[in-house]
């Protein structure tokens, strides 16, 4: 059931990028640490992520080019990197697309 609270979550909150030319969306980051937990329930890798902010005029998302990475294979090491990363950021008003990779193969 998880997988339909991260759709549901992304259906209710998430920011569209399109009108910067991007497939995805975007999550405020009180939003973003729920989907990290839901990220987490799946066993999704998390590699990373990109940062946004509103522009100006409040209509779309704007790169701040703060971005994260992971390159390790460890589902819980990725999210507390990813976790760590949005713990620093100082700006409050910001939004996360995050690069996940799905389920990982047990070991």
């Amino acid at each position: 059931m998880t997988i339909s609270k991260i759709l549901e979550l992304y259906a209710r909150s998430g920011r569209s990028l399109e009108d910067i030319g991007l497939k995805e969306a975007a999550l405020d980051l009180p939003e973003a640490g729920q989907a990290l937990d839901l990220f987490a329930g799946q066993k999704w890798l998390v590699l990373g992520g990109d940062v946004y902010r509103a522009s100006s005029d409040g209509r779309s998302l704007e790169p701040t080019h703060e971005n994260w990475f992971y390159e390790g294979s460890n589902v819980d090491e990725g999210i507390s990197a990813a976790r760590d990363f949005l713990r620093s950021l100082r700006e409050r008003s910001l939004f996360v697309v995050f690069v996940v990779t799905g389920r990982t193969p047990p070991r």
